[in-house]
């Protein structure tokens, strides 16, 4: 096995998303032009010709190199055409490990690394919901909890709006749900809006809205992110009327009903947040869990400040 360890301007761009679109566990995040805005610097590790690649995305600080999240990336790890061993997958992680001593970040839902010793796993959820078999076999499928409140929804006559306002959107949830975001700073948030403009160029982005029954009060917002394989709830707004009027389950019952006959999964991204996972739960097929994971192996004395 011949997994190297390519700097930004080694790598041939062409065959790292050509592996990312043929992989089994493809994901938006790890195409080139994500990580181009999303991270502050990124490297890859490759197997073999690009037969599978694993993202580095790093920041320097007193002069140590370290992997971290960046802002609006829930995935990474490692991408295959073929699924990987566990033995595989440590091994991209070791290889990491010996050129950057510290590490936060995630896997995808299909690495599944062996615990050993100075390497933390954590798993976190993410809810998906297949489409593509109609509507009507949607509905039938929904939990009996959801049902009901489509049902009480009938007497407020929502609006449902498509837009092209990917700034508008952005705005809006930067001004709700910035402290969910935690470190992400103001120049993630114009990353992610220059990202998504330029996805939009190729209509892979997605904004609806849920409004009053005039249409000029909103009351939820949605914008997605479209690859080949998914529909990824990216931002997910709802103002304090919408939350007294349904508009959630107005909003994601409607964006279901326009895809529904599209085979693609409905990515809800998450989450961990209690009342976050009910609501997608109730929606979701299934769990499709990925991990975090954690290694530490800084110099003493800076490593007890990062435990």
């Amino acid at each position: 096995m011949h997994i190297v360890h390519l700097t930004y301007d080694e790598i041939d761009r062409k065959k790292w998303d050509a592996c990312i679109r043929h992989s089994l566990n493809g994901l938006i995040y790890a195409e080139s032009v994500y990580l181009d805005h999303m991270a502050v610097n990124w490297e890859g590790l490759v197997l073999g010709d690009y037969e599978a690649v694993m993202p580095l995305t790093w920041k320097k600080k007193w002069g140590i190199k370290y992997l971290y999240q960046p802002a609006f990336f829930q995935q990474g790890g490692i991408f295959s055409s073929k699924k990987l061993n566990k033995a595989t997958i440590n091994s991209f992680i070791q290889k990491a490990s010996m050129a950057f001593r510290f590490a936060e970040i995630t896997l995808n839902y299909m690495n599944e690394p062996v615990p050993e010793k100075g390497l933390q796993i954590k798993q976190r959820n993410n809810f998906i919901l297949q489409l593509g078999k109609g509507y009507k076999h949607l509905y039938n499928r929904y939990d009996v909890y959801i049902k009901q409140r489509l049902k009480r929804l009938s007497k407020f006559s929502h609006q449902y709006k498509k837009d092209d306002d990917i700034a508008g959107a952005i705005k809006l949830y930067r001004k709700l749900y910035a402290e969910r975001m935690g470190n992400a700073a103001t120049t993630d948030f114009s990353h992610f809006e220059k990202l998504c403009k330029q996805l939009h160029t190729q209509n892979r982005v997605v904004v609806r809205h849920a409004c009053n029954t005039d249409g000029k009060e909103l009351l939820a917002t949605i914008l997605l992110l479209k690859d080949d394989n998914r529909l990824y709830n990216i931002i997910s707004c709802i103002m304090p009327k919408g939350k007294k009027l349904l508009a959630n389950y107005f909003l994601y019952d409607a964006v279901f009903k326009e895809f529904a006959d599209e085979q693609i999964l409905f990515d809800f991204e998450g989450s961990d947040i209690p009342g976050v996972a009910y609501f997608y739960n109730k929606f979701a097929d299934r769990n499709q869990p990925y991990p975090f994971i954690k290694f530490n192996n800084l110099p003493l004395p800076v490593r007890l400040l990062k435990k």
